[in-house]
């Protein structure tokens, strides 16, 4: 079976025209119709109906069947050529959302030899981004934070650590002269936030729809250390989770007391049907052990 033929197949199933499909794949319309025509003879069910220049093309429930495996399929052909693509560089490619960067990533590099490094191409990116992304195949491997467990069967989630969530404000605000603070107190503050593929953006939307509030958020930043010193100026407040180093001596941690509270918990996820090399099982065997997995 050619694989493109499945892809004509998957774009015609959207795109409900042969004309479009030929053009968005720079072949001729008659490529198209050539491919249909194996695909039914090799399923020996017809798949479409073709409607006059008036009507769309629809499925039969044969072509509903195979829509669904075609895009199975074409899913894992892509897994495998970027898997192959990223073995026959030696590396292996690593999401690394920011705040794991900063706070986990150097205790693990520290145990890695430096030839071990050199293999290893790591992209920067939230942990929804990294997720979608690890899924695609993009990634090989990618740390991540999150608060639902990951359910997903394709997937190898690892946890090695979690912490709790905290308010931070200025030192010179009236907040801190609190140790603790429920996010109800919180709905007239201005709110300083990472961007929303964090998952810092669904704890905060979860708190306050249990507290029935709409705290304005005024800034957005995918860096840590931005959010802390927006806070240290009194610009606003933050919410952030304790996996996040401040040391800023003008920034107050406060404990949130809320009961239904998430919690930050941070993992190393990879796709179960990746079949690593053995310099990336390697680099993966040492990352895991300097991490207590």
């Amino acid at each position: 079976m050619n694989i493109n033929d499945l892809k004509y197949y998957v774009s015609l199933s959207t795109e409900k025209n042969f004309s479009r499909v030929a053009q968005d794949y720079s072949v001729s319309q008659p490529t198209i119709s050539a491919a249909i025509k194996r695909l039914e003879a090799a399923f020996g069910s017809q798949l479409l109906v073709r409607g006059n220049p008036h009507q769309a093309i629809t499925l039969t429930t044969a072509g509903e069947q195979l829509l669904v495996h075609a895009n199975e399929i074409l899913y894992h052909y892509r897994l495998a050529v970027r898997e192959i693509e990223n073995s026959h560089r030696q590396q292996l490619v690593i999401g690394m959302p920011p705040i794991i960067e900063t706070n986990y990533f150097p205790m693990v590099a520290k145990q890695l030899p430096v030839s071990d490094l050199n293999h290893i191409q790591t992209v920067e990116e939230g942990s929804l981004s990294a997720l979608r992304d690890l899924k695609s195949g993009q990634l090989d491997v990618s740390f991540l934070g999150y608060v639902d467990d990951v359910t997903d069967s394709e997937l190898i989630v690892d946890e090695f650590d979690q912490q709790h969530f905290s308010i931070l404000v200025a030192k010179d605000s009236p907040l801190a002269k609190l140790t603790e603070v429920s996010f109800n107190q919180l709905k007239n503050e201005s709110f300083i936030l990472f961007k929303n593929n964090f998952v810092h953006d669904r704890v905060f939307h979860t708190l306050a729809q249990q507290n029935h509030i709409r705290p304005q958020v005024i800034f957005r930043s995918s860096e840590a250390q931005s959010i802390v010193n927006m806070v240290a100026d009194g610009i606003g407040v933050s919410l952030l989770t304790q996996a996040v180093k401040v040391n800023n001596p003008n920034v107050v941690a406060l404990r949130l007391t809320d009961e239904a509270q998430p919690v930050f918990k941070i993992g190393l996820a990879y796709r179960q049907s990746t079949v690593f090399v053995n310099d990336q099982q390697h680099i993966l065997t040492m990352i895991r052990d300097a991490l207590g997995l």
